[in-house]
């Protein structure tokens, strides 16, 4: 495959996405620029759980706000595709393209109900306008999974090998050594820092109120976007870099051998951040170079990080050393 034809499978499911939430707001400003005319001022934008209006927005803001409303997943959701493009995000886009098709038809659901009322008030957005929404959004969603192709296959990881020929490092008796490395995940960071940017972006357009859950999201996926890995006399710890609580640690006791592997976090975990499957645990932030510990249990501990052949190499040796020397 040439540089060209990866670039473009690689930003497929993105596109794809990004022209959801464009094909959901054209069909918006289509309607709503149809039937200007027969909409009163302020519009009703907002109704009851029986479909009465209980919430109005002045006819010139409604598009602005129409737009800021479908711009901010559309952001979120392209920015996530495209930082998990060489992941599985089959799912991710038919739930981003399913997302689309319901906030397009509500939006335009709201403008042909207040053309069809003879005032704002008496507006009313019928159940059976959701059961559509819904109906749109399962199609859109099903479009958008087709549209999406494959997901990148991964290669599957290599078993740990026995503990005698796993890789060490030449630590002389009386030395002693620590490794420590902070490992990032780039689609928590995009999807922070978008989050952020949405967030105050649909505080100004809208309110506060519009953009505090995408702040609180913000301030919750930075912090947990990075995590430092650590090799030394009491084993492999994983920690937030500023905060020694809370942890994750293997003891020298526990450890049989440690070794560098390819990790890929949906197939091999399930998903990122902290996981437990069936004969295997571990923190993955991204796909990639891994530490994957075999434990006296039986089963196994990874973590993703750079330069993971060191850790492992080292982690072997202290673990040698505290099962000869007791320490």
């Amino acid at each position: 495959m040439n540089v060209s034809t990866s670039f473009v499978k690689d930003l497929r499911q993105p596109l794809v996405i990004a022209l959801a939430y464009l094909t959901g707001f054209v069909v918006f400003i289509a309607v709503f620029l149809t039937h200007h005319d027969r909409l009163p001022d302020p519009m009703a934008t907002h109704f009851s759980g029986g479909g009465h209006a209980d919430g109005y927005t002045t006819l010139d803001s409604f598009p602005y706000e129409a737009l800021a409303l479908l711009l901010a997943p559309a952001v979120l959701f392209v920015a996530l595709g495209y930082a998990l493009r060489t992941a599985r995000t089959r799912a991710l886009t038919a739930l981003a393209c399913g997302l689309a098709g319901i906030l397009g038809c509500v939006s335009t659901s709201v403008v042909l109900v207040n053309a069809r009322a003879s005032a704002a008030a008496e507006a009313r957005l019928p159940l059976g306008d959701l059961g559509l929404a819904l109906a749109v959004g399962a199609a859109a969603a099903g479009l958008g999974l087709l549209l999406a192709g494959r997901d990148t296959p991964s290669a599957a990881p290599a078993p740990a090998p026995a503990g005698g020929g796993a890789p060490r490092l030449d630590l002389g008796d009386a030395e002693s050594a620590t490794w420590t490395r902070v490992a990032g995940s780039r689609p928590l960071r995009v999807v922070g820092a978008v989050s952020g940017v949405l967030g105050v972006l649909l505080a100004a357009l809208v309110g506060w109120g519009a953009g505090l859950g995408l702040l609180a999201a913000t301030v919750l996926l930075l912090p947990m976007s990075t995590v430092r890995v650590t090799v030394d006399r009491h084993g492999l710890t994983a920690c937030l870099p500023w905060l020694p609580r809370p942890r994750l640690r293997i003891p020298l006791t526990r450890v049989v051998s440690a070794e560098a592997r390819h990790v890929d976090p949906w197939k091999d975990l399930g998903g990122w951040g902290y996981r437990v499957v069936p004969g295997r645990s571990g923190l993955a932030l991204r796909s990639g170079e891994a530490i994957a510990v075999g434990l006296a249990t039986g089963s196994e501990f990874v973590v993703t990080v750079d330069d993971a052949a060191t850790a492992a190499a080292l982690l072997n040796t202290l673990a040698d050393r505290h099962r000869t020397h007791g320490g």
